[in-house]
Formats: structure tokens, sequence, C-alpha cells
């Protein structure tokens, strides 16, 4: 899996900053400030580009990816 920390000040992050994603299995994993992790399942690289991408990730986060399967 390959991890992606971004900078929380410039993407004004206020409840995660790492996200890990293995395009064999499909798998997203986002790391929360709090310790707790989240795994989503079945989620196109497309998807992952378009959220590296976004000006709002934590935006993102609620309105698109919460929408797939967990782990």
């Amino acid at each position: 899996m390959n991890y992606t920390t971004f900078n929380r000040a410039l993407s004004e992050l206020t409840s995660f900053d790492t996200i890990g994603y293995d395009r064999k299995t499909m798998q997203l994993k986002v790391l929360f400030f709090d310790g707790s992790t989240k795994i989503f399942t079945e989620v196109a690289e497309k998807i992952i580009y378009e959220f590296l991408l976004t000006d709002d990730k934590e935006n993102y986060y609620q309105t698109t990816l919460r929408q797939f399967p967990t782990l």
C-alpha cells in the first residue's frame, strides 16, 4: 500500500491527513487524527486521483468516499 500525507494547513484538514491506496485490491485506507482508521473497498484509481487533486478533501471524503463499502 502506498501512503500520502497531505499538508494539514494547506488542505485545511480537520479530521485526517494521511491516506493509503492499494491498486491491486482497490482498497483505500484513511488514517484519522484520533488514531482510528477506515478502509474502503472497490475504490477505482480514478477516484483516488480526483481525491488527490481536489481542493476540499474533507468534503470529498464526506460526499464521495463514504459511499464505498468498508471492511
